[in-house]
């Protein structure tokens, strides 16, 4: 059930993305923010699609060299 809401939240904060890109394109000429907002969303779809780009094992408090 957790999946289905990590899937819901990213489709509408892709979708935000998307509207803010249209927003600072064709609506209000913001050449700036609209390269931040590209840049973002690039950034975004390279590491989701690149698994090699996920941290593989995350442990909070665990440092590799700690002997």
């Amino acid at each position: 059930m957790a999946r289905h809401w990590q899937i819901l939240c990213n489709v509408v904060l892709y979708g935000f993305l998307l509207w803010l890109l249209y927003d600072s394109t064709l609506k209000e000429w913001d050449p700036w923010f609209a390269f931040v907002v590209a840049f973002v969303l690039v950034l975004a779809v390279v590491v989701s699609l690149i698994p090699g780009l996920h941290a593989p094992r995350v442990s909070p408090g665990s440092y590799p060299f700690d002997s």
